[in-house]
């Protein structure tokens, strides 16, 4: 029997979840850590599906008719909760969860509950959720998307395996664009060089490659990257109007600040790595010579100190 088929790399997380559904030995619930478009929620997803599927060679096969009602999202006994526009998940969903937990499936053997950004659930919110945990009816199962587990109480992480997604190579991502969505060959035939920068970009995550195949949605990225990485070399100028110039350009709004000061720690985390080895792995700068150089213009422990001022 052939588990996870319809999911790219993650080998290891594929092959702990094979086994569990193998042995018919499957935890009431999962935590299931990475970053936004790592997969996460296909993997609480497909556990459901081939927890259901009816075929006999792989699970799941998305072909029968209970694979493509949950892949779909449109089975009714899959709930999923997530953030808003808000910071945190607050204590309603814990309570709606408590209020319906005890009805039964409609259609399937399990109902599943998907709580995506797990970790902005609050500490009250937290604590209501536990007895669900800790008491489900057989027939529930819980899946806790989070991108840091640490964020949830250890009241809750110790009533749960926890699995992480795995990132993939540009060889994988590429690999599976051309397979299933044309703007990928277009952009490659049409931009080379937009191409190789876009598949850098996705940082080894399909779902961002996805979104980035929208041509508003990459510029965007494009114009934020090349922002930060002026801000790099303002960074390291003695000049009182470029550090004033630093700090007005990151802007008043919370999500913008925050994904530009993310990308502003992945730029430094490259220049810390390379004063320690040029060989090291790079998450920001596409050009290694570009980093190299810029790196010549810091300390590490200046470089260490910016990127601490940085941290949310």
């Amino acid at each position: 029997m052939n588990y996870f088929d319809n999911i790219v790399g993650n080998i290891q997380l594929k092959k702990r979840l094979a086994k569990d559904l193998s042995n018919n030995s499957f935890s009431h619930a999962y935590i299931i850590e990475g970053p936004t478009g790592s997969g996460r929620h296909l993997f609480a997803k497909s556990t459901v599906a081939a927890i259901e599927c009816r075929s006999s060679t792989t699970k799941p096969c998305g072909e029968c008719l209970y694979c493509k009602k949950i892949l779909s999202e449109i089975s009714p006994d899959i709930v999923s909760f997530g953030l808003s526009d808000k910071k945190s998940i607050g204590i309603e969903i814990s309570r709606e969860i408590k209020d319906t937990i005890h009805v039964a499936p409609i259609e399937l053997s399990v109902k599943a509950y998907i709580i995506d950004s797990a970790d902005t659930l609050t500490e009250h919110a937290q604590n209501a959720l536990l007895l669900s945990l800790e008491e489900p009816p057989p027939f529930v199962m819980f899946f806790l998307l989070c991108e840091n587990s640490s964020n949830l109480l250890a009241t809750i992480r110790s009533r749960m395996p926890v699995f992480r997604t795995e990132r993939l190579s540009t060889d994988e991502i590429e690999e599976y664009l051309l397979t299933v969505d044309r703007r990928a060959l277009y952009l490659k035939n049409e931009a080379p060089e937009d191409y190789e920068s876009f598949l850098f970009l996705s940082d080894g995550r399909i779902g961002k490659a996805l979104d980035l195949l929208d041509g508003d949605a990459r510029k965007r990225l494009f114009d934020i990257r090349a922002k930060i990485n002026k801000m790099v070399s303002m960074l390291n100028s003695k000049s009182k109007a470029q550090y004033l110039e630093f700090i007005s350009s990151i802007g008043l709004k919370r999500a913008e600040a925050i994904e530009q000061l993310i990308l502003l720690q992945y730029a430094l985390r490259d220049l810390i790595l390379l004063k320690k080895c040029d060989a090291a792995n790079l998450c920001f700068f596409k050009d290694r010579d570009e980093a190299v150089e810029k790196a010549t213009h810091f300390t590490l422990s200046g470089l260490i100190t910016l990127y601490d001022s940085t941290v949310l």
